[in-house]
């Protein structure tokens, strides 16, 4: 079948408004699909909602669309460099270049949702505004020609239309060169010459159908038999345009036959679209014709429907066969149906045709395609079919502004329209954000498309950008962490970790950054003094949070209050104190005073057993700590910590050992020296990173730390990236709650598991599956050694800032050599270093 003119009826265009040779006038929109996922079934109620609003709210005709098209890498490329300055961030430049040949690589896809809505017909004056403007005997129409005052009148119909649907769906008015990329990908669909996506809504311009390029439609691919003795009846249509001969597409049309007679379940059961995703090799699209009757239209039809009946029954009452029970049966239905929309009297009735359409490179490929597909919907319990003969209409139904066929009432379906909501076609998988440093791949959408994390583009925003990990030993945490560390600092930012692992992964991996500060506590070359260390206003607030906590005293106690009082503005400049030095020689030379009682000779013993052990605290002589490097690693090693278990329960806290207290002093003097350099207004983002998060949560003064990044750090480009084994432990209370961006990693323990999808948003008794598939198919150790192979490696969950949960795989750098030194074992980078 030749190409012609009733398959593109498009005459002009003028914006997103096209007008068709049958004088239909056309509103065209992109649709921002809802979030939905792995999210809760109260959420996914709220989609619904959202679609039944819409299509109770369409005008007859209108047509949903949801494309399936490759994503331009450059396209992905600029979202990585929103917000940041290349010519500073050289670092971040190289990131992006070797991030072209990956992405590439990668193919990405991506699925475009579009609405269409007829807005009226042309009148009898814009009929003959239009025929001015005919050249000859072409059918071409001159859109510039068209009044202000008509399309306006067009715009507002539209406008109209889409203030009843509501703003859920954040509809875009598309460019007119959508309209040409649309067609030319209907041509191309699954074959080489598919054009590359328009992701984004560009400026409104004009265009005529001169730009629709012809080919020839060949239904059940009869060029491709050696005679024509015998027609082909494969259910495919071959497209081939005349300069593409070599690259024709082998397309096929699929319609559902049927839906199950008992109805379908929501949610879970009724998202049928949702399995066209995840198809190798050929490109699936989908459309969606729909027309509505309001309830009282649809109670009339059912009294004349009913009467039949009764006729019919009344007809066969003497005949001996099952027809009565079946006319009974149909009348039973009928009247269940009525009763619907009696009570429902909002509700309306929608009769819709549903397009699955599916192209590849071969006929093989694409009936192979077709097979797994209807495999897949015997699981809804749809029947899919390809009917002989109408695959040209069908495919015709895609095009926006294409004329009523009778195809389009022979596949026609009929529900109520609070069931049709619960196929919620406009929904999402994606995760992430929508621009800043590629992190990783989706792997839930089934297009692989990917996930941006615009840590530091959230905090220009206002919005929260920490984030907190979890997940079993040797999952992928410290990775990730050290992933977003180096991110942050390529692109102009400082981060600040604290690296506990004896053979020092932080250290290893801060070698390939230059100007890194290493600073080891058990053998300091700097000075933690937080009489040194901060602005004398608040200097002696914070040593008695640091202070106490570490001679085993309360503020009120004797010696507590003696130390309170010792460092208050007054008493700091009467006994000439600068260093914890001075106030140690101040509080002997006070105790041997008889005047003070025994309150300062107490506070001397206990602080007499700390000086000569903790010179990072006690040497004057030592620099303080700057927090002005682009990274600073502060190795804690050798520090004795407290378990969790010692740190939440009472007894065990009270007997901690000196050693321990030390420690966690010195772990809480650094997140709160992080917490003033960084939670500042000095232009430059800050990131701290703590990979044993219960010293941080568990602790007042880590938590006071925890609670100030993730509370304000939005307000002065800050954040905090937390990781834990278990989020039920670590991650409790109202500062953890506004840690938005979350990561589970694989957890092979059941209750572990348990608090990482529960802490995570999901609900378990709604999918229970889940807990499968995080102990057992996430990045799985298999094979000989019980290695997770290269392929699964960072596979995780994740729940970003829309709270959208899905799952996803992190990639690590593109830049082979910050790829080798953020991997986890520095020893095993020496062994690779070897055999290179």
């Amino acid at each position: 079948m030749a190409f012609d003119r009733d398959l593109q009826p498009t005459a002009a265009i003028r914006g997103n408004l096209q007008f068709t040779h049958s004088g239909l006038v056309t509103a065209n929109f992109f649709i921002n699909p809802l979030g939905y996922g792995l999210r809760k079934a109260s959420d996914k109620y709220d989609v619904k909602m959202a679609h039944h609003s819409l299509v109770n709210n369409l005008p007859n005709g209108s047509l949903l669309l949801g494309i399936q098209a490759r994503l331009n890498t450059l396209d992905v490329l600029s979202k990585m460099v929103e917000g940041v300055d290349l010519d500073e961030c050289e670092d971040y430049a190289d990131e992006v270049v070797s991030s072209f040949e990956r992405v590439r690589s990668i193919v990405p896809q991506t699925r475009i949702y579009l609405l269409s809505i007829p807005v009226g017909a042309a009148s009898a004056t814009g009929m003959s505004t239009l025929s001015r403007v005919w050249r000859g005997s072409t059918t071409t129409i001159d859109a510039t020609a068209l009044s202000r005052a008509e399309l306006d009148a067009y715009q507002d119909k539209a406008e109209e239309i889409l203030s009843r649907i509501g703003g859920d769906f954040e509809p875009t008015p598309v460019p007119a060169a959508l309209f040409q990329w649309l067609w030319e990908h209907y041509l191309s669909r699954g074959a080489a010459g598919d054009p590359i996506a328009p992701t984004r809504a560009g400026t409104l311009d004009d265009a005529t159908a001169a730009v629709f390029r012809s080919a020839a439609l060949d239904e059940g691919a009869q060029a491709d038999g050696n005679h024509r003795l015998r027609p082909s009846f494969v259910p495919v249509v071959k497209v081939v345009q005349p300069d593409l001969e070599f690259m024709p597409s082998y397309q096929a049309m699929l319609t559902p036959h049927s839906f199950p007679y008992a109805g379908m379940t929501f949610p879970g059961g009724s998202e049928f679209l949702n399995v066209l995703e995840g198809l190798g090799n050929v490109t699936v699209d989908w459309g969606i014709r729909v027309s509505t009757r309001s309830a009282d239209q649809v109670l009339k039809h059912n009294e004349t429907s009913l009467r039949r009946l009764g006729e019919q029954m009344d007809q066969r009452d003497q005949e001996v066969s099952f027809a009565q029970n079946t006319l009974m049966s149909k009348a039973q239905m009928l009247g269940e149906y009525n009763q619907h929309f009696e009570v429902n009297g909002a509700e309306s009735e929608v009769s819709f045709t549903t397009v699955v359409a599916v192209g590849g490179a071969s006929r093989d490929v694409t009936m192979d395609a077709v097979n797994t597909l209807k495999r897949r919907y015997k699981r809804f319990q749809i029947d899919l079919t390809a009917p002989v003969g109408a695959q040209v209409d069908l495919w015709s139904m895609l095009i926006p502004g294409s004329q009523p066929r009778r195809a389009f009432d022979d596949y026609a379906h009929i529900v109520p329209s609070d069931m049709w909501a619960g196929f919620v076609p406009f929904i999402t998988s994606q995760i992430g954000d929508d621009s800043g440093p590629v992190i990783g791949v989706n792997l839930m959408s089934g297009n692989f498309e990917p996930i941006h994390f615009g840590i530091m583009e959230a905090a220009l925003h206002d919005l929260s950008a920490s984030f907190a990990v979890t997940g079993e030993l040797g999952s992928g945490k410290s990775y990730f962490l050290k992933l977003i560390a180096v991110l942050v600092h390529d692109m102009g930012g400082q981060f600040l970790a604290i690296d506990r692992s004896q053979v020092g992964e932080w250290e290893h991996f801060a070698t390939s950054i230059d100007d890194a500060v290493i600073i080891d506590l058990a053998n300091p070359t700097v000075s933690l003094d937080p009489l040194r260390l901060f602005d004398p206003r608040i200097a002696g607030e914070r040593t008695l949070d640091s202070l106490l906590p570490l001679l085993d005293l309360s503020p009120t106690s004797g010696a507590g209050a003696a130390a309170s009082n010792l460092l208050t503005p007054r008493g700091v400049a009467e006994h000439r104190i600068h260093s914890l030095l001075d106030m140690f020689h101040a509080v002997r030379r006070l105790a041997e005073d008889p005047q003070y009682g025994v309150e300062f000779a107490d506070l001397a013993a206990r602080m007499g057993t700390v000086v000569d052990r903790v010179p990072v605290l006690f040497d004057p002589k030592l620099p303080t700590l700057s927090l002005n490097a682009a990274a600073t690693v502060v190795r804690s090693h050798n520090l004795a910590l407290p378990t969790a278990e010692e740190l939440t329960t009472p007894h065990l806290y009270a007997r901690l050992p000196l050693t321990k207290r030390l420690g966690t002093a010195l772990y809480e003097l650094v997140g709160v020296a992080a917490r003033e350099a960084f939670l500042t207004d000095n232009g430059r983002f800050g990131l701290l990173v703590g990979d044993e998060a219960h010293h941080f949560t568990q602790t007042q003064v880590g938590s006071a730390v925890t609670s100030d990044f993730s509370r304000d750090g939005r307000k002065h480009l800050a954040a905090i990236g937390l990781a834990s084994h278990d989020p039920a432990a670590d991650f409790q209370g109202a500062a953890h709650n506004l840690i938005p961006n979350r990561f589970v990693f694989r957890q092979r323990d059941e209750t572990l598991a348990r608090n990482c999808l529960e802490w995570l948003g999901v609900d378990l008794n709604e999918a229970p599956f889940l807990l499968q598939v995080l102990r057992e198919e996430t990045s799985p150790p298999i094979g000989p050694g019980r290695q997770v192979p290269e392929e699964r490696r960072g596979e995780m969950f994740m729940r970003d800032a829309l709270n959208r949960i899905g799952r996803g795989k992190v990639l690590g750098p593109a830049r082979a050599d910050r790829a080798a030194a953020i991997t986890s074992t520095p020893g095993a980078m020496r062994a690779l270093d070897r055999r290179a």
